[in-house]
């Protein structure tokens, strides 16, 4: 009888050690998850932000309230999404136009670069952009259509831990392999209706998904293809406004020195 008893509490601790590392693996599992998914939520703030200062630098570049919202419609394309909160700072140029022999061409040039800054930062947002990883792989950068896959992803997971591994059943599952269980069930103050209690207080938080205020953009155009759309609102704009689009190019040219 003592071999057996020796057996069955071999046995029992076994088991008890199965369901430990199994109860305690996926819930670390999903803490690293929804810290990888803060790390990813700031990273993509971050993104989001520099659409924005994009935005605000073309704004600067039309020169006049309400004229980034006439190139736009002037293109074909909605000029809701390149709406940006108030106080936003312009980006810097990440380029500089080659020579042009007039200070029109000069400022279409200048207005086709941050057309083409805009259009990155947006894939860059949306999609994500391929880098070296410096160890000869190329990994995809953080980007909108991965978070919100990866919430849903994570609420699974959460919604399959809190349901098929509460607390509870597990104290319920130690018990019934050892009577000495109920001490612990006792020190848990899970007995009887009051279980409902601590699976709610350990239960894990479903992200919510709709409070995260990451807009969806649509990928821009091609330069190529909006060459004449730029040209065309460019040349307006100078027409209308010589003298201000020259004071402009004198600032851009110092600001990218």
């Amino acid at each position: 009888m003592a071999d057996f008893k020796d057996l069955s509490d071999a046995l029992t601790d076994e088991v008890l050690s199965d369901m430990a590392d199994s109860f305690f693996g996926a819930r670390i599992d999903i803490d690293e998850a929804l810290e990888y998914f803060d790390m990813v939520s700031k990273q993509l703030a971050g993104k989001l932000n520099k659409v924005h200062r994009t935005c605000a630098l073309l704004d600067k570049l039309c020169l006049r309230e309400g004229g980034q919202k006439e190139f736009w419609l002037s293109c074909g394309i909605d000029a809701g999404e390149f709406v940006y909160p108030e106080g936003t700072e312009c980006i810097s140029f990440e380029s500089r136009p080659s020579f042009s022999i007039s200070s029109k061409a000069e400022y279409i040039k200048w207005f086709g670069i941050v057309y083409d800054m805009l259009s990155l930062a947006i894939e860059d947002y949306m999609h994500g952009i391929y880098r070296d990883d410096g160890r000869g792989r190329k990994v995809r950068s953080a980007n909108r259509d991965d978070f919100f896959r990866m919430a849903e992803e994570i609420n699974i997971k959460i919604e399959k831990v809190n349901s098929n591994a509460a607390p509870s059943e597990v104290l319920k599952f130690t018990k019934s392999l050892n009577p000495s269980a109920m001490e612990k069930e006792n020190i848990a103050g899970c007995v009887g209706p009051q279980c409902k209690v601590i699976d709610n207080e350990l239960a894990f938080k479903v992200v919510a998904i709709k409070d995260f205020d990451f807009p969806e953009f649509n990928d821009l155009p091609a330069r190529k293809q909006m060459a004449s759309f730029i040209s065309e609102f460019c040349s307006q704009v100078y027409s209308r406004d010589k003298q201000r689009v020259k004071e402009l190019l004198k600032l851009l040219r110092q600001s990218a020195e």
